[in-house]
Formats: structure tokens, C-alpha cells, sequence
């Protein structure tokens, strides 16, 4: 048995049926119309398991016009983390709670993206200077189809541009995220009633002044809401078109503070409610934290993922092979069961039947009302 998890390293095999002897008072005929009835299904269910994949078009369309259908978007990589891109149908099995799901409709095809670009404003020097430099990368990731909007965040998220299709307006917007700004001088006072002309001000009797540095002691605590700048951006998908690729693409040291009015549950619920996978680019300490932080967190949950680039060059990769990956997935869709109680999470499960394989895919989904 595969070991039950998200990512997954399966070598899914066929246990064979042993049939006992038994006995029957049915007459031959009987027996052999049965046989033939079974050889039928068998059949069936054989032609079922190699149909070939659906066009992305017309997986678009049926995720338009039915409420019914539960979509999947898996993305599946080698022992060297490139993408795994010939798997059939047939290499999938799909749970929901534990059970089988047959695969209604399977596509191949990249699907059109509705993209939020949220972008950590609160990096070190050193990231805030890679980042501003490979940031124009990001506006010729995108295809005419997609359509992208723009967000920056560090205690509250900020929104620089709304869903556009047009890579101009995008490429316009990008420089008013982590705008390289000088600090004022800090200048002394002198004269007034109550100085002697000679001394600058003074802080708790310690004094300020230019070349003389503060003793007043700063917060090391981080400031910067990420539960909350992802919540905006989940809102912001929500509603988008059913029949595109919601992702959230979060550029981040992965520091997060205890100011954050969204905790990281009721965030996570609505990005999986509303069908968002978070890919996410880590920066900073980030990038030696891999699994610690809550950008690991959010991308196992949803199905997205993280990239560690190490140097400039490599983050300017990474911006481009994040979008290559979340829209060039699998895609499966299969039909929902019946919904017994108002709201309910439910459990899925992505395997396939080729060893040394890891499978990405969101943990699960929730069915009943939605959201307030």
C-alpha cells in the first residue's frame, strides 16, 4: 500500500482476484450469460480507463456550465523536480474520503491563468535589490490570455493594479513595487528657549543627532501580515472565471507576525473553497527554511509549491518556471458526490501508478455553503 501523504513516491500495483470454487443450481444458460455479462462490463470499464484526454477547451466548458464537477490540478515531477508530462488517464487514481472517484474529464492542455502577483515589501537590502531587478521577468511570463493583478504587502496588502490581460499595463505597474527610496537625514536641532545652541536633541537623555547613532532599542519583532495579504488575494480571485487556473504567486522571506487579523485556517479554507494554489518564491532566510514557513504550509495545502532560487539569475528562472508549472498541469475532474450537511471538507488524494514520481495537488475542498 502507498504511503498516504500528498507528496507521493508510488508504485501502485494490481492485486489479482483469486476466485474460489463455488456451486450453483442455476442452469448452464444462465451461467453463461452471466460470464458474457461480465465480460461485457469488464470491457467497459477497460475502453473507460483508455479514453484519451479531453481537449482544454472543452474541460473549460463543462467547468463553466456545472456546479457538479470537482476540479484537480496536478502537477507531477521526476526525482529531479522537472515536470513529468506524459502520464494518461489511466496512470491516475483519485480518492475523495478514501473512496475512488472516476476521472470524468482529463486534459492535458495549459489552462489561461487568473493570477495574483503579491510581492513582499519588507525584504532585506540585498532581496529588495534581486527582486527589483528580475520583476520585468514576470510581465513576459504571462500569455494573452491570462489575466494578471498586482499586490504588494508588508502590515497591510496593497493592491498596485487590478486583473488586466494587457503585459503592458503589468510592466508599467511592477516599478511602484519595491521603489529603491534614500532615507531623509537626520538633521540636529538647535536654539530655542531651552537649548544652549550647542546640543542636539535628545531621546530619554540619550542624544540624536547626525553621525551619532540612537540608543533607543528597535523592534526585532517582524510587522508584516502574510495570513492577511494572502486572504486579500484569495478575495480578489474569488469569482474569477471557473474555467481558469486560480494561483496565487507570492514573492517572500516567509516572516509573518502575530498581528495578523486572518489566521492561517481561515485562510487557507478560502483558497481551497475558492480553488487557489499558491506557488511561492522564497527570498531571505527563506530560502534555507524550506518546509518551516508558512508559504510551505499554504502551497502543500492548495496543491501549489516553492522554489529556492539562490542567486539573481536563479530567481529570474524561477519567476518563469513558476508560471510554466501552474499552468501547464493535469488537469482532473471527476463528480461530486452528494453533500449530506450544510458544509463539509473533504479529504483528496492523487496517486499514480509509476514509481520514484512526486504528485502535487490540493490536500482537498469543501462542499456546502460557501464562505461568509
Amino acid at each position: 500500500m502507498p504511503t498516504k501523504s500528498r507528496i507521493q513516491l508510488v508504485g501502485m500495483t494490481r492485486t489479482p482476484h483469486r476466485h474460489g470454487r463455488r456451486r450453483s443450481l442455476a442452469p448452464p444458460l444462465a451461467g453463461l450469460a452471466a460470464a458474457w455479462l461480465a465480460l461485457a462490463c469488464s470491457a467497459s470499464l477497460a475502453l473507460s480507463a483508455q479514453a484519451p484526454a479531453d481537449s482544454g477547451e472543452e474541460v473549460r466548458y463543462h467547468l463553466r456550465t456545472r456546479i457538479d464537477l470537482v476540479v484537480v490540478p496536478v502537477t507531477v515531477k521526476d526525482a529531479r523536480g522537472e515536470l513529468v508530462t506524459d502520464l494518461r488517464r489511466e496512470d491516475f487514481q483519485l480518492t475523495e474520503n478514501g473512496l475512488v472517484q472516476p476521472i470524468r474529464y482529463f486534459s492535458v492542455d495549459p489552462f489561461p491563468l487568473s493570477a495574483v502577483v503579491l510581492v513582499d515589501e519588507a525584504l532585506s537590502a540585498s532581496g529588495q535589490k534581486a527582486v527589483r531587478e528580475v520583476l520585468p521577468v514576470l510581465a513576459s511570463a504571462f500569455g494573452p490570455q491570462d489575466e494578471v493583478a498586482l499586490f504588494a504587502f508588508d502590515t497591510y496588502p496593497r493592491q498596485e493594479l487590478d486583473f488586466t490581460q494587457e503585459t503592458e499595463q503589468l510592466s508599467q505597474a511592477l516599478p511602484r513595487v519595491l521603489k529603491e527610496e534614500t532615507p531623509p537625514a537626520v538633521t540636529g536641532v538647535g536654539g530655542g528657549p531651552m537649548s544652549s545652541g550647542q546640543e542636539g536633541p535628545r531621546i530619554n537623555t540619550a542624544p540624536v543627532g547626525p553621525g551619532i547613532p540612537s540608543t533607543t532599542p528597535k523592534s526585532a519583532t517582524p510587522q508584516k501580515c502574510q495570513h492577511d495579504a494572502l486572504f486579500a488575494a484569495g478575495m480578489a480571485l474569488r469569482g474569477r472565471e471557473r474555467g481558469r487556473r486560480r494561483v496565487v504567486f507570492i514573492i517572500s522571506d516567509g516572516l509573518n507576525s502575530k498581528l495578523n487579523v486572518h489566521k492561517y485556517e481561515e485562510t487557507r479554507d478560502l483558497l481551497l473553497a475558492e480553488g487557489v494554489s499558491v506557488y511561492a518564491v522564497a527570498v531571505d532566510n527563506a530560502r534555507f527554511a524550506l518546509g518551516t514557513t508558512g508559504l510551505s504550509d499554504y502551497a502543500h495545502a492548495t496543491g501549489g509549491d516553492v522554489l529556492t532560487p539562490m542567486n539573481t539569475e536563479a530567481l529570474a528562472a524561477a519567476l518563469g518556471r513558476v508560471t510554466e508549472q501552474a499552468r501547464y498541469q493535469y488537469t482532473l475532474a471527476y463528480v461530486r458526490p452528494p453533500a449530506p450537511g450544510p458544509r463539509e471538507y473533504r479529504r483528496i488524494e492523487v496517486q499514480v501508478r509509476r514509481s520514484a514520481l512526486s504528485v502535487l495537488a490540493p490536500e482537498g475542498y469543501f462542499v456546502g455553503l460557501p464562505l461568509d
